[in-house]
């Protein structure tokens, strides 16, 4: 029998994939723990899965033995800490966030601002690193957090530096989006993402992006905060800067220093 497109879903590197459609339905038991702020009774999440009362218990009992999900003493459903294991299990064998994470927090030291560094993931962007600012309004990103592309600079310049195939198709996906084609042109052209209050009213930054080997763009390293302290002017000043930090984490990485 011939390959349903309803069945084929199209990585970020163009590869085509048949995920097995069982298992991402469990997979959306996880994600609506994930995104709720307390814990889910057994009710709630049958009704964010879509699935039966019976079939969403066993998900759950599975990833309560591995772990992977935990019950409160009032018998509701939250993540588990084996999460948290296998997330710093992937987090320590990556070297760029060994690498980055001094070089963000001088950053955010020198910039008096937060400092996110974030990585494409199935067509979004995903922050592995972050250093607050210490300055009283605080950004809410924070690392595991997942985004659109064209929600932030981190994204527009992950975006602008993804292959061809995953480029393309969120471009055309978002082509109402105004603008986002010549912006991410723009981003290729000069090698640094701004946005003052375009993406968000309140909020500022701009973003660089990070090379690994091959010239392969790994990461985009983002300064950003509230657009009342943040003006353009303010942004600029502190780009030279942003691109010193983004090129010491490439050159540690193996990849291309300049921009």
């Amino acid at each position: 029998m011939g390959e349903s497109e309803d069945d084929v879903v199209v990585s970020d590197d163009g590869r085509r994939l048949r995920p097995v459609k069982s298992l991402l339905r469990a997979l959306d038991v996880l994600t609506a723990l994930a995104r709720s702020e307390r814990p889910l009774t057994l009710g709630e999440i049958v009704e964010q899965t879509d699935f039966s009362r019976t079939a969403a218990y066993n998900v759950l009992a599975t990833y309560e033995l591995r772990g992977l999900v935990r019950r409160d003493d009032q018998g509701r459903y939250e993540l588990g800490w084996g999460l948290f294991e296998l997330g710093e299990r992937a987090r320590s064998r990556s070297d760029l966030t060994d690498v980055a994470r001094p070089v963000v927090e001088d950053l955010a030291e020198s910039t008096g601002e937060t400092v996110l560094l974030g990585v494409l993931d199935q067509g979004s962007v995903i922050y592995v690193e972050k250093a607050e600012s210490r300055r009283s309004i605080r950004m809410v990103e924070a690392p595991g957090r997942r985004l659109p592309l064209h929600e932030s600079a981190t994204g527009l310049v992950l975006l602008a530096h993804a292959g061809t195939t995953l480029r393309d198709r969120y471009l055309e996906q978002q082509d109402s989006r105004s603008g986002l084609t010549q912006r991410v042109a723009t981003i290729l052209a000069t090698g640094v993402a701004v946005s003052v209050q375009d993406l968000d009213p309140d909020l500022s930054s701009a973003s660089v992006p990070v090379h690994g080997p091959d010239d392969h763009v790994l990461a985009a390293l983002t300064v950003a905060g509230p657009a009342s302290r943040l003006t353009r002017e303010r942004v600029e000043e502190f780009l030279p800067a942003l691109v010193a930090s983004a090129a010491s984490i490439s050159k540690a990485v193996g990849g291309r220093t300049h921009p």
